[in-house]
């Protein structure tokens, strides 16, 4: 495509009407859908938009200022600046004045609203795109032509065949595309003898001469009343046919410090998917239309991508590559080591002396590269730029190229350091939290050891009360499961590892005869316990789901009134979504969740219950279950009470 050789600062805007924009984007505010109208109405501005981000399929059916509008929105305030400060080198002209494009556009557009063409906003870019140069300049040798650059906008090649047809017959009207008769019958219409030419406008377009005389009025009238561009001092006006100024940034210091500040700001506190997705559209501005590589050196001393490497990209080959800054063969190590440009042509042959410099060189797609150093604040930068000829970059493109590559470049490392340092900080928090649970774990198991020992003294003194040894097992346990609660909290390794699966009868046998009579006898609650026989193990850890069941028996102990009931009932077969699981129901005739914790019971949130409680039980619940592949549903009712089902998988279907 020949867009890869085109660079949109060799089309000059308006002068007024870039002018008129960077008053524009002085507001605090900027009005997009106003900048969109006067790039609307300027050639190169309008071609160079789309040609950055080209249209997708149907796009143009919103209008064409809308989708100027995404494009200029897309790229921002401070990049927009820099861009238009930038268009003051030598590129070529219109060949017309700005007056005779926007008649020639505007009777386009209305020719084809009055011939109900179906894509009206295509003959308006027809019309106001012919008086461009008929081959813009060139990057890297190759001159495209404007109906290849049309293409390159996402526009259909009728278009593109309207801009390179000149002639046209009106006896051939009927036999070729109406967008080609459209063009043909604006420029007849916009030119200064268009009332010696109202016939041959109605030959191409089917209308009647006197519909013709009348849509040419009303044109004329619509473009008179547009609101003239307000000229800045010292610029000279669309009107008067003069040619843009011719100032170089070379000559212009304070213009060229002007578009680095912007640069710079334009790129400040993004992350790196937003540092990449604007310059995506910054580079076909800035004349690369071939996506740069950026690399960066680390401390070890390799060059590595700035963008990121994606499967299959340039950039992942080449970070594969392993370069390093001390590389005596390759010319992109001695660019970054000296912050001095150079190149790599190859003949096309096999490789010379850096088998490196000839791989990026293939994967790049061009037959060379330009290395561009983006030094500053002490980082070691480069830019790899494809290009098709060996001729040294001129001056004015290598300066625009480092200043906004540098820009993007800076910005990528700062956001790295920035990223880096925050998970410095994250790891260094997470250690002092790992500590500080160790040093608790460790303290509890001083009180805990004194506990077992205790409850173990007392067993063996009542050794033949079976009856109290059943209690100080249960003791025991509870004991064990706190200590490997500290401990994993602290993530220390337990001593022994725990079964994964368990029998829920049974646990929850042993869970009411220690917390039976203080949650709920000792409250006047009726707690029931129903199983089915042979109830197979559940595939989830019997400390899990002790924690699971007793945040559910807690609460409802807290929720319940004396005389109130709670019942548990254990279904040892339940299909779940096409697993088999077992279902542990909670049913209780309380009040049921306040209004306000109903609509979303598993979430956490500030508890009613006072500040020791927390509002985190559910939500503690739904996590530790969905970690063995369990699921927790709640079902409530103001007055009627509530319910849970626990589902678990069984330990053959886990």
């Amino acid at each position: 495509m020949f867009a890869a050789n085109f660079s949109a600062f060799e089309l000059q805007p308006l002068p007024d009407g870039a002018s008129t924009i960077l008053r524009m984007l002085a507001a605090q505010t900027p009005n997009w859908a106003e900048i969109a109208l006067v790039a609307a109405r300027d050639p190169a501005l309008s071609l160079a938009l789309l040609l950055a981000d080209p249209l997708r399929a149907g796009e143009l059916q919103d209008g064409l200022n809308a989708a100027l509008r995404r494009r200029l929105e897309r790229i921002g305030t401070d990049l927009l600046r820099a861009w238009l400060l930038g268009l003051g080198h030598v590129g070529n002209q219109p060949d017309e004045t700005a007056d005779a494009a926007l008649l020639r556009a505007e009777c386009a557009l209305h020719l084809a609203i009055e011939t109900e063409y179906p894509r009206p906003d295509e003959a308006y870019l027809a019309g106001l795109w012919f008086g461009l140069p008929r081959s813009a300049g060139w990057v890297s040798g190759r001159r495209p032509t404007l109906p290849a650059l049309v293409a390159d906008c996402g526009l259909p090649a009728s278009l593109a065949d309207a801009l390179e047809f000149d002639g046209m017959d009106p006896a051939c009207a009927g036999a070729m595309h109406p967008l080609l008769g459209l063009l043909a019958a604006a420029r007849r219409l916009a030119g200064g003898d268009w009332q010696e030419r109202i016939t041959e406008v109605a030959e191409l377009t089917g209308l009647e001469s006197a519909s013709v005389v009348a849509l040419r009025t009303d044109v004329g009238y619509i473009l008179s009343g547009h609101a003239s561009y307000p000229a800045l001092p010292g610029l000279p006006s669309a009107g008067t046919g003069a040619a843009c100024p011719t100032l170089r940034l070379t000559d212009d210091p304070y213009r060229y410090a002007g578009m680095l500040g912007l640069l710079t700001a334009a790129f400040v506190d993004l992350d790196a998917t937003t540092i990449r997705d604007r310059l995506a559209i910054a580079c076909p501005l800035f004349g690369l239309h071939t996506p740069p590589v950026l690399l960066g050196s680390g401390e070890d001393g390799r060059l590595r991508p700035l963008l990121g490497a994606a499967a299959g990209s340039p950039d992942l080959l080449i970070g594969e590559l392993r370069l390093r800054l001390d590389d005596e063969t390759s010319c992109i190590a001695l660019g970054a080591r000296s912050e001095q440009p150079c190149s790599h042509f190859g003949d096309g042959g096999p490789p010379g002396r850096s088998v490196a410099d000839w791989q990026v060189a293939r994967w790049l797609g061009q037959p060379g590269f330009h290395v561009i150093p983006l030094g500053g604040a002490g980082d070691t930068s480069v830019a790899l730029v494809a290009t098709a000829s060996a001729q040294a970059l001129d001056s004015e493109l290598r300066w625009r190229y480092a200043a906004l590559l540098g820009a993007a470049a800076r910005a990528l490392r700062s956001h790295a350091r920035q990223r880096d340092a925050i998970a410095e900080r994250e790891a260094a928090l997470h250690q002092r939290f790992r500590d500080h649970v160790r040093r608790i774990a460790h303290e509890a198991s001083n009180p805990l050891t004194v506990l077992k020992t205790r409850i173990d003294m007392l067993a063996q003194e009542r050794s033949g009360d079976s009856t109290l040894q059943d209690e100080m097992s249960l003791l025991n346990a509870e004991l064990d499961r706190i200590d490997k609660l500290l401990r994993s909290a602290a993530e220390l390794p337990a001593e022994t590892a725990e079964m994964r699966t368990c029998r829920v009868p049974e646990l929850l046998l042993d869970m009411r005869t220690l917390y039976g009579e203080p949650l709920f006898g000792s409250r006047q609650i009726q707690l029931e316990l129903r199983a089915a026989r042979d109830v197979p193990p559940a595939a989830i850890p019997a400390s899990a789901l002790k924690q699971v069941l007793l945040n559910l028996l807690r609460n409802a102990s807290e929720a319940l009134q004396p005389g109130q009931r709670l019942v548990v009932s254990v279904l040892p077969l339940v299909n779940v979504d096409g697993r088999n699981c077992l279902e542990i129901r909670f049913v209780d005739n309380g009040p049921g969740l306040p209004v306000e914790r109903a609509q979303d019971p598993l979430s956490p949130r500030p508890s009613a219950k006072g500040a020791e409680h927390q509002g985190l039980g559910l939500s503690v619940v739904r996590e530790i279950l969905a970690q063995w592949g369990g699921t927790l549903l709640c079902r409530t009712q103001a007055g009627a009470g509530t319910s849970f089902q626990i589902f678990v998988p069984l330990e053959q279907s886990a």
